[in-house]
């Protein structure tokens, strides 16, 4: 016998799913934009690097 009680339940725990499906999207979308933001922020000091390097041997010349 199935109470009110218990499809208030099923619909919570469906719900819930739902948002666990959310989450995981979310969390996806932050994981690419944070490896977005790691190889954006690698290439500056690659970069400044490379600029440095050039100016410390053109003073050595």
């Amino acid at each position: 016998m199935i109470t009110e009680k218990d499809k208030g339940q099923e619909q919570k725990q469906k719900q819930e799913m739902l948002d666990d499906e959310e989450l995981d999207d979310l969390m996806i979308k932050t994981a690419k934009s944070q490896i977005r933001s790691d190889y954006r922020r690698s290439l500056g000091c690659e970069n400044s690097r490379r600029c440095m390097d050039l100016k410390m041997n053109k003073k050595d010349e």
